[in-house]
């Protein structure tokens, strides 16, 4: 669940919702105190019980920092992001979710104009998903990686339209691209779970 939608345009739902895997923590990025709360919060989670709690903990926490910091754009409002046990690989896979609001000039058409931006190699489509069609695109961009180098990253986005205007984006992201066909299994489950709350 993220930031309370407005309501001047039209019937408007109240929020939204969706499922993520119960390994992944949400970071709430509207406001630094919130961001940094939630990024205390899984730290102390994820080095509990350690014996060098005191150390790793800060590192945890600026490991978390960066990996939100990398997929905050102006309209974020929250970022998921896997939680990885000990000795599990760094973070696989992560989610930004964005809500854009209406444009004056292309209220209604936003969805057209979401497929119609879509570069040369990417794609997009409109999928069934459980909440019913979606306009989906799926590109591979080239990601700065800590140690100076670019990594090949999969980015699957989806478009949930809110009635009145407006939208809300669940943009996924992972570098695995080994592993791409279930991971975009599990993105498509996460966006079809998508609903509105009244």
């Amino acid at each position: 669940m993220t930031a309370v939608l407005r309501e001047d345009v039209g019937v408007r739902p109240r929020d939204f919702t969706f499922a993520v895997p119960g390994d992944w923590a949400r970071i709430r990025v509207l406001d630094d105190a919130e961001r940094d709360a939630d990024v205390r919060r899984i730290a102390r989670a994820v080095t509990r019980g350690r014996p060098d709690r005191d150390r790793l903990m800060p590192q945890v926490a600026r490991v978390l920092l960066d990996a939100v910091a990398a997929r905050v754009e102006s309209h974020t409002v929250e970022v998921h992001l896997p939680v990885l046990e000990e000795g599990a690989a760094p973070l696989a896979c992560a989610l930004a979710v964005g809500v854009v609001p209406p444009v004056a000039d292309r209220a209604g058409a936003e969805e057209a104009a979401f497929l119609a931006a879509a570069n040369p190699g990417e794609q997009a489509d409109v999928v069934e998903l459980a909440c019913g069609p979606v306009a989906r695109r799926r590109r591979r961009v080239p990601v700065p990686a800590p140690d100076g180098r670019r990594v090949e990253t999969a980015v699957a986005q989806y478009h949930h339209p809110v009635p009145g205007g407006g939208f809300v984006l669940l943009s996924f992201s992972t570098p695995l691209l080994v592993l791409l066909d279930p991971l975009t299994a599990l993105f498509d489950a996460v966006a079809g779970s998508f609903r509105w709350l009244p």
